[in-house]
């Protein structure tokens, strides 16, 4: 990237920190977590400077990271990320990696050592050797600045790339002098070019459609990017098409409309359907392993796979017509062309007959969420970590509005609830969003990140964890008796958590059955600011019962995503 030249000596100076926070706000951006260090004060110093910037501080970058997801999730509002030089940036991989898979715009402003030092190898504090290319991978964009003037284009294009960004920033130059003009020069840049699928391609796809006669519409989180839900859902209502979602487009379509037919990972009706129908028209859905069954999903002999972009498409699963553009006029152009349709299926019949079976199980974990919904509120919002109930959840649990279900289907990492659950609050309270947020966890991936306890008690954040506690790694287990017919090294010694919650000023509480879980519900929800609420339970997972079809074998180095045919 060139530098901007400068501006006339009479226009004013800021600092190269100011022009950070000039410029994320100048792009749209009022918001970061993050923690101060020796080499970013300097953007710290501009904060103080700028109230109507909003700031979180974190006990870890990796929260940091992870709440700015679940910033973005909550509001489709992007969020920074400060962190500094080697440690504080290497601490937000995991978190970009599940951003990048997520196609989630996080922004990273990351330090490095003084310009004179930049790859020295020289011993200098918190020198990473080639730091830009270890984070370019996980990003979308990611640059170096070479002098304060670059500052303010870098963040421009950082903001614009539709996915996590780094802009990585030597120490020296947030000190640095440049014109407060270059950032609102900056700020005017044009974005980039979008795909734009071309009139025959529409005019294929309709006729595809017109020709279809048992077409099922799949969503991805992506639809909420572009504003297109309501001319999707307006696609599927003239075509009396079923609606599935992936795990991160929950919500997308409410649980309880008439052409809902819940999340693909259900597999069981959903792959019924699926292999009856003839056409299958995806939106922004990235078909991952988690959701087809390792790959091992069947789609319709045809496939309409419509994206934003390049970026994030199915590759496993090939299309038969592949459109890329904005998701909204997509939809309004196949809706322009396609006549309405009668139902082929019944779904209300289809969904009661899953309903029962389900019941009919008696699994405390299918039971449990049940109760959960009916205890919540439609516009709460609920936040997954990785564990037993969480699988439950992705499948089950009935979401009734957008960007109310957040889950690290990206990663698949352990740890993203709590401070995802944090983010979302956030957002929430910037945005005047209801504010409160569900956060499930197990024992184990909770204690990645239990010390943002502190962070919820510091802004008193109204997020109610509901820890599941089995005292193990409960999904290895049941994966190691699986595949070995024992376990090892699962077993966990866990602390006492309703007093670690209490010793960061967060309310604990804790039950040992179903029972009592349900009668401690609504006070947990209704209690003010966070609380905690543990379950001390063993629960079986959703495959060993038979409520999801169960993996049959570990997957080789040598198995590949298999394609649609």
């Amino acid at each position: 990237m060139s530098a901007i030249s400068s501006a006339p000596s009479n226009v004013a100076q800021i600092t190269g920190g100011q022009a950070v926070v000039d410029a994320l706000i100048q792009s749209g951006v009022t918001a970061a977590f993050g923690i101060p260090s020796i080499h970013n004060i300097g953007i710290y110093d501009a904060l103080r400077q700028r109230p109507e910037f909003h700031h979180w501080i974190v006990r870890h970058e990796q929260a940091a990271g992870f709440a700015a997801d679940g910033f973005y999730r909550r509001s489709g509002k992007p969020a920074a990320v400060f962190a500094s030089t080697g440690p504080g940036n290497l601490f937000t991989l995991v978190p970009l990696l599940e951003s990048l898979q997520t196609g989630t715009p996080v922004i990273l402003i990351g330090a490095n050592v003084a310009t004179p030092l930049l790859d020295k190898n020289c011993g200098a504090l918190h020198e990473t050797p080639s730091q830009l290319e270890i984070l370019r991978p996980l990003t979308r964009f990611a640059v170096r600045v070479a002098s304060a003037e670059e500052i303010p284009e870098a963040i421009a294009q950082a903001v614009a790339a539709d996915g996590p960004s780094f802009v990585e920033i030597p120490n020296d130059l947030l000190y640095a002098p440049i014109s407060s003009e270059l950032v609102s020069i900056s700020s005017h840049r044009s974005q980039p070019a979008r795909v734009t699928a071309t009139r025959e391609q529409i005019a294929g796809a309709v006729s595809r459609i017109q020709a279809s006669a048992k077409p099922i519409i799949l969503l991805g989180s992506d639809v909420a990017k572009d504003n297109a839900l309501p001319a999707v859902l307006k696609l599927a209502e003239e075509l009396s098409a079923p609606v599935v979602t992936t795990t991160s487009g929950k919500g997308l379509i409410p649980d309880d409309h008439p052409l809902a037919m819940g999340c693909i990972s259900r597999l069981g009706a959903v792959q019924d359907l699926l292999k009856e129908s003839d056409l299958l028209i995806s939106f922004g859905a990235q078909l991952n392993e988690f959701d087809t069954g390792r790959f091992g999903l069947k789609l319709p002999e045809h496939h309409i796979q419509a994206h934003r972009s390049g970026y994030g498409r199915a590759t496993a699963f090939p299309a038969s017509n592949p459109l890329y553009a904005d998701l909204g006029a997509i939809a309004q152009s196949l809706l322009a062309g396609v006549k309405p349709s009668k139902p082929w299926c019944g779904i209300a019949a289809i969904r009661a007959d899953e309903k029962t079976r389900l019941e009919a199980l008696h699994q405390a974990g299918y039971e449990a969420l049940g109760l959960l919904r009916e205890a919540m509120s439609k516009d709460d919002v609920l936040a997954n970590d990785q564990s037993i109930l969480n699988y439950w959840a992705s499948a089950f649990f009935p979401v009734l509005n957008p960007r109310s279900f957040v889950y690290p289907i990206g990663s698949g990492t352990l740890g993203y609830g709590l401070p995802a659950a944090i983010g979302a609050a956030c957002a929430a309270r910037c945005y005047g969003l209801p504010e409160r947020v569900v956060c499930i966890a197990g024992d184990g991936g909770f204690q990645y990140t239990a010390h943002e306890l502190a962070t919820l008690a510091q802004y008193n954040l109204p997020v109610k964890i509901l820890l599941v506690n089995d005292n193990a790694y409960g999904v290895i287990g049941f994966l190691q008796r699986s595949y070995f017919g024992h376990t090892h090294e699962v077993k966990l010694q866990n602390p006492d958590f309703c007093r670690m919650a209490e010793s960061f000023g967060v309310k604990g509480l804790s039950v040992s059955s179903l029972e009592e879980l349900q009668l401690s519900l609504r006070p947990w929800l209704d209690a003010s600011g966070p609380a905690l609420l543990e379950w001390r339970t063993d629960l079986k997972t959703p495959w060993e019962t038979g409520a999801v079809n169960r993996p049959t074998s570990i997957p080789q180095p040598s198995q590949q995503p298999k394609e649609s045919k």
